[in-house]
């Protein structure tokens, strides 16, 4: 942060420390002096939380509470931004004067050596390197073979559709979000990132917006409670990176959202219903943009453990409650009749 074009001097930066077992506490601390009296101001403020939250929902709601600033953005703590995003993200925001602006972002493998650019429903025409690197979620997925093709040429494009191409595929400014254009409602195709954004802090705090308590897909919840309760409308930069986030080594893979156990399943389960149950509440007929792939990574996750029959039946009651919802699309009722055989298969 402190290499950031903008100037730090510019900044309020809020580090929320949960229950750290290290020296994180006093690296942070000491990092705060330096900078505080570098800039005479208390441009860094430290929370340390005496009592584990659970899941990161916890600090980033604390922290929503005593922002001070016009505007705010999230980082987590293995990420980092290029040096000119916060400057560029604040530039667009105030040029547009919308609620919401943001970009795209470069997942890291640095054991592999590889980089994966994030997907965009746009015609990408983001200039070298960056044109070099895998699409994240179609070109960049892990499936090989015969199966890997069948993703890349016909299920992804049935998933996510073809690139959209609009006059300006540089900027995309959507001013009334719950309008649903085609071209415009396809924002929701692209993962919530919630860090590769930038907000204005009186959307968030008059609407009452917040992380709700689970720990996985509670970003989709509140990037989601965003867009629709925005006034001024919402801005992507679809060529230009903001964020890079890093994908650590398994073996030293230490996050709770890593940890395949039962919580993380059914709170993933758990969000994606609050997401459909808000979708319905403002409306939203396009639901499916963002809900279908999200469960069918669920059905991989859910997968990935030897559920218990007892377990199983909770997601069911889940997967029924969400097939009540209002707009549920084919392509949305199709995966949840699939996840309901494979759970009663279970049960």
């Amino acid at each position: 942060m402190i290499n950031q074009t903008i100037g730090i001097e510019n900044l309020e930066i809020l580090i929320a420390n949960d229950c750290s077992t290290d020296n994180t506490k006093q690296i942070i601390e000491e990092y705060k002096e330096r900078v505080n009296n570098q800039t005479n101001k208390e441009t860094i403020k430290s929370i340390h939380l005496v009592e584990n939250m659970g899941g990161a929902f916890g600090p980033r709601n604390i922290a929503l509470d005593i922002v001070n600033g016009e505007y705010l953005m999230f980082i987590d703590s293995d990420d980092n931004y290029p040096q000119d995003a916060c400057e560029t993200l604040y530039e667009k925001i105030n040029e547009y004067d919308c609620d919401i602006a943001f970009g795209r972002y470069l997942r890291h493998y640095p054991q592999e050596n590889l980089i994966r650019k994030s997907y965009t429903p746009y015609i990408d025409s983001l200039e070298k390197p960056y044109v070099d690197y895998l699409d994240d979620l179609v070109e960049g997925s892990d499936l090989n073979g015969f199966i890997g093709s069948l993703w890349k040429n016909i299920a992804s494009r049935f998933i996510y559709g073809k690139p959209i191409s609009k006059e300006n595929n540089e900027e995309i400014f959507i001013k009334e979000f719950k309008e649903e254009k085609d071209d415009e409602i396809a924002i929701l195709k692209i993962l919530p990132s919630f860090w590769t954004k930038i907000y204005r802090t009186e959307l968030i705090r008059e609407n009452g917006i917040k992380f709700p308590d689970c720990i996985s897909a509670e970003d989709l919840n509140f990037l989601l409670e965003s867009y629709l309760k925005s006034e001024k409308g919402i801005l992507f930069l679809n060529n230009r990176i903001v964020y890079n986030y890093y994908m650590r080594p398994e073996d030293e893979e230490k996050s709770i959202t890593k940890n395949i156990n039962f919580r993380l399943v059914n709170d993933s389960l758990k969000a994606y219903r609050l997401s459909s149950e808000l979708s319905d509440e403002y409306g939203i007929k396009n639901k499916d943009f963002f809900l279908n792939p999200y469960l069918l990574n669920w059905i991989k996750l859910w997968l990935s453990r030897d559920n218990s029959k007892e377990e199983n039946k909770i997601f069911l009651n889940e997967i029924e409650m969400m097939e009540k919802g209002k707009k549920n699309g084919f392509k949305y009722k199709l995966i949840l009749k699939f996840i309901k055989i494979l759970l009663k298969i279970k049960s």
